[in-house]
């Protein structure tokens, strides 16, 4: 399973630049990789695992914005399609190949 984290956040001040920079920075942290500017993803390996990382999200939020969970399968990621002009070639970032289940 894959958790992805979606947010947005204030960036008017810099108080809110410097909760954006530690927020983004616990995510890196935890193991949670880029997907797009404001959406991070994380393999999640069973549903306790899961229960954690919503703590430990819970815990770090910004004191504003929005923060967003979505959990999805292996199947469900592998089947996610890309679309962009230029055209990129596709890449192997999410075949189920690279899944190691445990």
């Amino acid at each position: 399973m894959r958790l992805f984290v979606m947010f947005d956040l204030p960036v008017q001040t810099s108080i809110e630049r410097k909760n954006y920079r530690r927020f983004r920075k616990f995510l890196i942290e935890n193991g949670y990789l880029m997907i797009q500017y404001s959406i991070y993803a994380k393999i999640i390996l069973n549903h306790s695992a899961l229960q954690l990382q919503k703590v430990k999200i819970q815990q770090h939020l910004p004191p504003k914005g929005h923060v967003e969970t979505l959990l999805v399968t292996e199947k469900q990621f592998a089947d996610m399609e890309h679309f962009s002009k230029p055209k990129i070639e596709k890449t192997e970032t999410n075949s189920m190949k690279r899944v190691i289940e445990l």
